[in-house]
């Protein structure tokens, strides 16, 4: 049976903490680099002095005890921190809603009530957000191969042991793929799912994704849209972008993530420099004159459930495991999701992927595509993803007999 949970830090973490970020010593830099070679030097200073001189964590950590229901339960060899948000509406549909790397259940706040008690003519949902095993408030697993199954394997039994026999599932980054897999994996019980990162990859037997691809890659070639959309080429190009130039920290945490998680795990400037490159160069930040679009408080909240846990190597594992259990691989580019789909793409996503590939891998039912938003959707975005959810689930030609 569930147990609640109050978030509750000890004293002397925090006051160990600010012991640490008093004592910091920042490298040397390359004068006007700014965030060229990772992390901006003066930014993270200014974020440092924020977090040593005004960052309250008592504050934080009271709001959210006071906005969100925590709870912990043992499933599946995990102590499985999770938010649990009823609706009062009968018709309200069970919801599992997963976060990923570098974010956590702290990317929901704003989204959860709006899906919880949406008003009026709106589709609503029980929530539940759980804290990904080895993140935040979720034990670690202990042993290897604890990969992308195990996980939806972990929160299939959760909805189960809540008494949700059915219900939906929507994620962003290992979310996306995790909600795939409990469409994959767990159809008897997960009826449908909602992703606003499409984990797809062309089909190498297909010709029509080869020629796609070929029309994207290949000198020129992008100049003509034959077999792609101008918008989709752009799409694969952004793609390829972020994997010439963005995607080191994957092969280092999907190859050695203990040896990073030395640095990490002692100091926590280096940590928030880790993580404030992944949600400056993942975010549309075209509002916001190309700064990071969050307040200092959530990105060191954010922070801070790595820190004051000690979680954050485990919560680097879930790249080892994944690369090394083969599931992502499994998942991404061989598994057929048949349960229905829909999907958002937010234009500052960092993987972009041409419809026709995700129609070959999922049972595409909606797919929209927005003007603004990022890879952190249920934080940029969180009124329009809550619609494109609503409208999506809320489909009485697909989930009425299920649901209604």
């Amino acid at each position: 049976m569930a147990t609640p949970f109050t978030i509750k830090i000890e004293q002397s973490a925090i006051d160990d903490l600010k012991r640490r970020l008093e004592r910091t010593r920042l490298p040397d830099h390359i004068s006007g680099s700014h965030w060229d070679y990772g992390t901006d030097p003066s930014y993270l200073q200014e974020m440092l002095q924020y977090w040593i001189t005004t960052y309250d964590w008592r504050a934080q950590e009271a709001q959210l005890n006071r906005s969100l229901h925590h709870f912990k339960l043992p499933v599946n060899t995990i102590d499985l921190h999770f938010v649990h948000e009823r609706s009062q509406n009968k018709d309200a549909i069970p919801l599992v809603l997963i976060h990923g790397w570098p974010g956590s259940i702290l990317e929901f706040t704003e989204l959860i009530p709006q899906l919880v008690n949406p008003g009026e003519g709106k589709q609503a949902f029980h929530v539940v957000a759980p804290s990904l095993p080895g993140f935040a408030f979720s034990s670690a697993p202990k042993h290897k191969g604890f990969g992308l199954k195990e996980m939806a394997k972990t929160f299939n039994q959760l909805m189960l042991e809540l008494g949700y026999i059915k219900y939906v599932a929507q994620g962003g980054d290992w979310g996306s793929m995790l909600s795939k897999a409990l469409g994959i994996f767990h159809p008897d019980h997960c009826k449908g799912i909602h992703v606003n990162m499409l984990a797809a990859s062309p089909c190498l037997y297909n010709p029509r994704h080869l020629l796609q691809a070929a029309n994207a890659y290949l000198p020129y070639a992008d100049q003509f849209p034959i077999f792609l959309t101008a918008e989709e080429i752009s799409w694969l190009k952004d793609t390829k972008r972020f994997m010439d130039h963005e995607s080191a920290y994957q092969e280092q945490q999907s190859t050695k993530p203990q040896t990073l998680g030395y640095a990490l795990n002692d100091s926590p400037a280096g940590l928030l420099g880790w993580l404030l490159e992944k949600f400056h160069q993942w975010s549309d930040r075209r509002e916001a004159d190309g700064q990071v679009p969050y307040s200092k408080d959530f990105l060191i909240t954010n922070t801070c459930l790595y820190w004051l846990t000690g979680n954050v190597t485990s919560s680097l594992r879930i790249y080892y495991e994944s690369k090394h259990t083969g599931d992502r691989t499994d998942i991404v580019s061989k598994q057929y999701c048949k349960v229905p789909t829909a999907v958002a793409v937010f234009p500052k996503e960092i993987y972009k992927m041409p419809k026709n590939w995700g129609t070959s891998l999922y049972n595409l039912q909606q797919w929209t595509v927005y003007s603004k938003g990022g890879h952190f959707a249920a934080k940029e975005e969180p009124e329009v993803l809550a619609q494109d959810m609503q409208k999506f689930f809320g489909n009485k030609a697909i989930f009425g007999q299920i649901f209604f």
